[in-house]
């Protein structure tokens, strides 16, 4: 069974992903299951998220944005405000996110969040990368932006509160160091 937003103990397993509208005359069937479904008359943001629990973490965000037994609620704008700068800037990317956090319901409020990714995948990449004489920062710049392609240089940068040039660096830094490695 879906859990409610704020309700549970801890964090919660939450999916926000990106909506858009219906056209009644086109599609009057989904509209009339999307009203009856509505918590609330207006949304803040065109955003809305849904609290799952762990089982739903192998599932995409797409998949558990079509769960029908896991209601979905309108992402007040104060909750979008309050997830870190990566975080936003992920969802602005992809449309959708996925992320282990405690919801404050009463002030529409994310805390302690956290993206479900494969964090050990990215712990040892790292390792490896720095293990083969990259620094930190160089190594988690071309992980982040190259490899991964998660973010942007620019979206990347505001992430860090570093300028382009600095991620840049990094990057063109690492990979000279790859490219020059010893086979």
């Amino acid at each position: 069974m879906a859990a409610q937003p704020g309700t549970g103990s801890g964090r919660d397993f939450v999916t926000i992903f990106k909506t858009g509208s219906v056209d009644r005359s086109e599609y009057p069937e989904l509209a009339d299951l999307l009203l009856e479904g509505r918590t609330q008359l207006t949304a803040e943001t065109s955003y809305l998220m849904k609290f799952g629990d762990e089982s739903h973490r192998s599932l995409t965000p797409f998949d558990v944005a079509s769960l029908h037994d896991v209601p979905a609620y309108p992402l007040p704008e104060t909750a979008l405000d309050s997830l870190p700068a990566h975080v936003r800037a992920e969802l602005e990317q992809n449309g959708a996110i996925q992320m282990i956090a405690s919801y404050d319901p009463e002030n529409h409020r994310f805390e302690e969040v956290d993206l479900a990714w494969d964090d050990q995948d990215f712990l040892e990449r790292v390792t490896e990368l720095i293990a083969g004489e990259l620094s930190l920062h160089e190594a988690v710049d071309w992980i982040v932006v190259e490899e991964a392609e998660r973010y942007t240089v620019a979206q990347w940068a505001d992430i860090r509160d570093v300028t382009e040039d600095a991620v840049r660096s990094n990057i063109n830094a690492a990979r000279e160091k790859l490219l020059t490695e010893p086979e």
